[in-house]
């Protein structure tokens, strides 16, 4: 009996010290999923942190570039023309940030201005600055992201004889044609610029005060629109789209729509003359 009693209390204290160890074990673990999980928030914060810091330094480094290109245009600021582009390199970047430099009477308005473009790797950046004397005051500001800037240009648009500024950009992603042009009004007499117009494959005709375009859509879909400038308000004058109930058809509407039918507006045999020749026109009849 007290051979069997003795057995009883190994086998006993065996399985205790087994039990103890599984549960160590079980706690061990649970505490290194903790220490994994703190270390993810850790790694996730300075994560965060880094990208902070980096667009702090982008933005302190895009501003020394801003002040070395007034450095190189101030003594320009009483020429009738002056341009320069160069690279500027930052001290410690990993890029070199290109500048342009263009100074005249841009806008042929009578007014002296400072154009200034800035590239990096993710976007253009572009003021206009109108000039009195030596002083300096911006008129336009825009960041064009995403490596979609395509080029700004200096024309009439509004048919009012005044110069106006267009960007023109192109998305990073979309199924279909998008060239779009961002619009600032030279509001001359007000001695200013207007805020921003927004067109999609537009084909401008100041003479008309007419905005003809396509469309965003697929090819057999999408519509045409013309558009009237009314002031500094921008009218609809129509939008024609491809009858998709009958082919070589087409329908006029007022307003926008998606497929449109004979019971949406106007039907016509074809597409009138004045759009045969606008930007894009084979996006919208190709199908």
């Amino acid at each position: 009996m007290k051979i069997g009693f003795l057995f009883m209390l190994t086998i006993a204290g065996i399985f205790s010290g087994c039990q103890q160890r599984s549960d160590s074990g079980g706690i061990a673990r649970a505490d290194n999923t903790g220490i994994s999980n703190r270390k993810n928030e850790t790694y996730a914060t300075q994560e965060k942190q880094k990208a902070a810091d980096d667009g702090e330094l982008d933005s302190v480094w895009l501003e020394k570039a801003r002040t070395d290109a007034f450095k190189i245009a101030r003594p320009a600021f009483r020429k009738n023309d002056f341009s320069r582009q160069y690279e500027f390199y930052p001290e410690d970047s990993s890029y070199a940030i290109g500048i342009d430099i263009t100074i005249g009477n841009l806008f042929d308005d009578g007014q002296h201005y400072f154009l200034l473009r800035r590239h990096v790797p993710w976007a253009t950046l572009v003021d206009v600055y109108k000039l009195v004397d030596t002083t300096t005051q911006r008129v336009i500001s825009r960041s064009q992201g995403g490596m979609t800037f395509v080029r700004d240009t200096i024309l009439d648009v509004n048919g009012d004889h005044v110069n106006d500024f267009l960007v023109h950009w192109y998305p990073a992603s979309g199924c279909c044609r998008r060239n779009i042009y961002s619009v600032y009004l030279n509001l001359a007499s007000n001695r200013a610029f207007s805020n921003e117009y927004e067109f999609i494959n537009p084909t401008f005709s100041p003479g008309e005060k007419i905005i003809r375009g396509v469309e965003y859509g697929h090819p057999g879909e999408v519509g045409l629109y013309k558009y009237r400038w009314n002031g500094l308000e921008v009218d609809t004058v129509e939008f024609i789209y491809p009858d998709v109930q009958a082919k070589g058809q087409f329908i006029k509407t007022r307003r926008r729509h998606y497929r449109p039918t004979k019971d949406d507006g106007t039907v016509l045999k074809n597409v009138p003359a004045e759009y045969h020749h606008i930007e894009s026109y084979d996006w919208f009849i190709e199908f």
